[in-house]
């Protein structure tokens, strides 16, 4: 008896060591991508969307985008983000985009002392998963 129960504690150690290993495997990889940038549609209040190419800089220190007129401002710090919410969700989201995209497609940063939202729509649902997951 004393046998199996040893083998089995083992087992549950090595699979949450595992699961660990392959999650830190995982998440580096989303920054990896977030690092080589995403094209994706950042909505806005009274406009139509603006199609930008996101990506998070050398430092994962903070997200940035192009083009902007206000490149200074075209960023947020990572230190800054509130909370991620996947879907449409958002103000803003619930304005414009209802019904024109998909939900799995859509997720809104929250950012700032303001509770600012930068609302996103991807080109595929791995693409959301990926930025999701890496902040």
């Amino acid at each position: 008896m004393n046998y199996w129960n040893g083998e089995k504690r083992n087992c549950v150690q090595y699979r949450r060591h595992f699961l660990v290993d392959n999650r830190v495997f995982h998440v580096e990889r989303c920054m990896s991508v977030m690092q080589s940038g995403t094209q994706m549609i950042k909505l806005k209040r009274g406009t139509k969307g603006l199609v930008r190419l996101f990506y998070l800089d050398e430092h994962r220190t903070r997200l940035r985008w192009r083009p902007s007129r206000k490149s200074e401002k075209a960023k947020i710090l990572i230190d800054s983000i509130y909370k991620v919410t996947e879907g449409r969700q958002s103000e803003i989201f619930h304005r414009q985009a209802e019904g024109n995209f998909d939900p799995s497609c859509c997720f809104t940063i929250y950012h700032g002392n303001h509770m600012e939202s930068l609302d996103l729509i991807t080109s595929n649902p791995e693409e959301a998963r990926t930025w999701i997951t890496g902040l």
